[in-house]
């Protein structure tokens, strides 16, 4: 198994590989992916489960980075991975739980561009320049770990339809391409903490410039619209009747720290308290 961040250029390029499965997590950027014919896209929390053999073009416009797993076939067999994958509904597109923090992954690295966590011929590294670290066995149980967590509450994906990483729909006006990478790079990560410096370095402006771009296309500091943003996707989750977690359990989701805390921003916002909301969204 060998983990890397990779950067896809605008021209389209295709390829197979017939010895490991690849998943493919977009840390930010968009890309245009076809597996055997099935047009969608890596983007915010839908990823790629690109099978052994599987033919796929790709392409990536604007700046993007992307973490790309390479999963020996046979190791996928023996830890149920490919099993958990086909539950999920087996498809090249996979929509990732809002509880799964995709910064875990990048934690795993330790700042490595490429790790390769176990002996594998069939892991082809793609990146160079850097010595490759190994880790450890434990480190590759840690990933299947993650990987078997990850597919065990995914959906399938969408595969074109982005409805749901569209976080300017009801904003007036353009929204600048550096603004909209990190809005949906944010949307991907509200269970994280994020802060202001790691909003502009993934925008590549300067703080002051982020705040500028913001007051000007969006209408509100950056922290701002963040804090709203994650108040709206808990008034979804809170109205959603199929889900069943406790209000707690989706405050955490969204980002806040505690139950209180997310009770009190959603009752300022939308003069409810979150369980009353939930109720009445429940009524015939």
């Amino acid at each position: 198994m060998s983990l890397s961040f990779r950067h896809y250029r605008s021209e389209t390029l295709s390829h197979s590989h017939d010895d490991f499965h690849q998943i493919i997590v977009s840390h930010h950027g968009v890309l245009d992916l076809d597996v055997e014919g099935a047009g969608g896209a890596v983007r915010g929390r839908q990823i790629a489960f690109v099978p052994a053999g599987a033919r796929h073009a790709y392409r990536a416009q604007g700046m993007n980075r992307f973490l790309v797993i390479d999963l020996d076939a046979n190791l996928a067999a023996r830890a149920g991975i490919e099993q958990l994958w086909q539950q999920a509904g087996g498809g090249a597109y996979l929509s990732v739980p809002g509880a799964v923090r995709l910064g875990e992954l990048e934690a795993m690295f330790g700042g490595a561009t490429h790790l390769d966590l176990a002996p594998c011929a069939a892991s082809v590294p793609m990146t160079t320049g850097f010595p490759m670290p190994r880790l450890h066995s434990a480190g590759q149980s840690a990933m299947i770990g993650f990987l078997a967590d990850l597919l065990r509450n995914a959906r399938r994906g969408q595969g074109h339809n982005h409805g749901q990483y569209d976080t300017y729909d009801n904003i007036s006006g353009e929204i600048p391409p550096r603004l909209r990478r990190v809005m949906e790079w944010a949307a991907a990560r509200l269970n994280e903490p994020l802060s202001i410096a790691e909003m502009a370095k993934i925008a590549a402006l300067s703080e002051s410039a982020l705040f500028a771009g913001f007051e000007r296309h969006v209408g509100c500091a950056p922290m701002r619209w963040l804090g709203l943003l994650r108040l709206d996707r808990g008034r979804d989750l809170l109205a959603d009747s199929k889900n069943s977690e406790t209000i707690a359990d989706i405050a955490r989701q969204v980002g806040f720290q505690d139950q209180a805390a997310f009770s009190r921003a959603f009752s300022r916002r939308f003069a409810v308290a979150p369980g009353r909301f939930r109720k009445q969204c429940q009524v015939p």
